[in-house]
């Protein structure tokens, strides 16, 4: 169990030490570091393990909360990891069943250690493939809302800290960057699928399958604080 910011949390998924869907990565203890500020850093390196049968080649770091949070507003400060093909993410999902998940955000780099989005979206000033979605449904017949890429200033988010954050209520969800609303969803068919709902929440560095074919350098995400106001 780790304390940080005033909340016990897992050093692994409520499922285990590593997700049966992506067997590249385990969630690795040691790749957790809090530091006398309290600082949070979330590693991500070459460190195999055996699980039954198989190897898993790299460790990152990850931690789960113990808390069942309701409606309330969350937000972190982070600067994400520098590398290619990285997976950091903020998020939560029910306590109960999945979906329902809020993605506050996943962001993704290429091959060239960067999280610019090369697209249309990219023109039309949304240049950081940091995204902000919502999974919905009931598994196995769940589905997304789709993800959105927004707007976090000229300065790559592995060079600077920014803040990611949401406001979940009973009546609507408000995903925030550095304090702006980003995407804001009423929709009640939405809506009514977390309502009442007690989440989880989740801060993880991770790795895309891109990275295993690269040299694999070591890269990690640091995290100035979580906060959780409740509405």
């Amino acid at each position: 169990m780790i304390n940080w910011q005033g909340y016990e949390w897992l050093s692994e998924e409520r499922w285990g030490e590593y997700h049966p869907n992506k067997p590249i990565v385990w969630y690795d203890p040691s790749a957790i570091e809090i530091d006398s500020l309290d600082v949070l850093k979330l590693k991500c390196r070459s460190n195999p393990k055996t699980f039954d049968d198989i190897i898993i080649p790299i460790g990152t770091g990850l931690i789960s909360c113990t808390t069942e949070f309701g409606y309330g507003k969350f937000e972190i400060c982070a600067k994400l990891p520098d590398g290619p093909f990285v997976w950091p993410a903020f998020w939560m999902w029910s306590f109960d069943s999945w979906p329902p998940e809020i993605d506050v955000f996943e962001g993704y780099t290429n091959k060239r250690n960067s999280y610019f989005n090369w697209s249309l979206r990219s023109l039309l000033g949304k240049f950081w493939a940091v995204n902000s979605n919502i999974h919905l449904g009931s598994s196995p017949d769940n589905y997304m809302m789709g993800a959105k890429s927004h707007w976090l200033g000229w300065k790559s988010p592995s060079k600077v800290f920014n803040k990611y954050g949401v406001i979940w209520t009973d009546k609507e969800i408000k995903i925030l960057f550095n304090d702006r609303v980003v995407r804001e969803i009423k929709d009640e068919k939405v809506i009514i699928q977390l309502r009442g709902k007690k989440m989880n929440v989740i801060i993880n560095n991770s790795i895309q399958d891109g990275y295993m074919e690269t040299d694999r350098p070591a890269h990690e995400m640091i995290v100035k604080y979580f906060t959780y106001e409740k509405y």
